[in-house]
């Protein structure tokens, strides 16, 4: 009997604490709602101010545009005018140019390509040319130092034919 008794107050505390919760809780919503309500009703207010001002204001501004529209129609027939007048030759003209400048683009892109294409070529002429002068004096000094042309070859790398030819070049045989 006291365990149930117990439980009931304990219940009846628990019920009483949310109805406090929830009492409370709703409270801070209705404060929140009625700000809300207050802004709503300035916003309310200052959209009739503005419709009034509006109102007075439509009639200028309607005129305004009207006057707007008109001189951007007079601007646009002189401009169509005009262009007219230098329309056929002008435009000819103009593509004739652009389509210039794009050949000469192109042309020049190629002799830039042919450029570089001769540069690399010159660059290992050069190169191949510097091994060779270094491999005909390594030839001549071998050859003056009592090596055949076979072991020459042997030791440059280089055909036989072309140490000979090399060697009678030098006169050294």
């Amino acid at each position: 009997m006291i365990i149930e008794m117990l439980a009931f107050i304990a219940f009846a505390i628990v019920l009483m604490l949310l109805i406090v919760y929830f009492y409370y809780r709703d409270k801070g919503i209705v404060k929140q709602l009625e700000l809300y309500e207050m802004a709503i009703d300035d916003l309310n207010v200052r959209l009739h101010k503005v419709e009034d001002k509006d109102d007075t204001q439509d009639t200028s501004v309607g005129s305004n545009i009207k006057n707007f529209s008109d001189e951007l129609g007079k601007i646009e027939e002189n401009l169509n005018e005009k262009l007219d007048d230098l329309s056929d030759p002008l435009l000819k003209t103009i593509r004739a140019i652009k389509d210039m400048e794009a050949e000469i683009k192109r042309i020049n892109e190629s002799v830039n390509e042919r450029i570089n294409k001769l540069e690399e070529n010159t660059k290992l002429s050069a190169m191949s040319n510097n091994a060779k002068l270094i491999n005909e004096k390594a030839i001549v000094e071998l050859y003056k130092a009592g090596y055949s042309a076979e072991e020459i070859a042997k030791r440059e790398r280089t055909p036989i034919g072309e140490v000979e030819l090399i060697l009678r070049i030098a006169n050294l045989r």
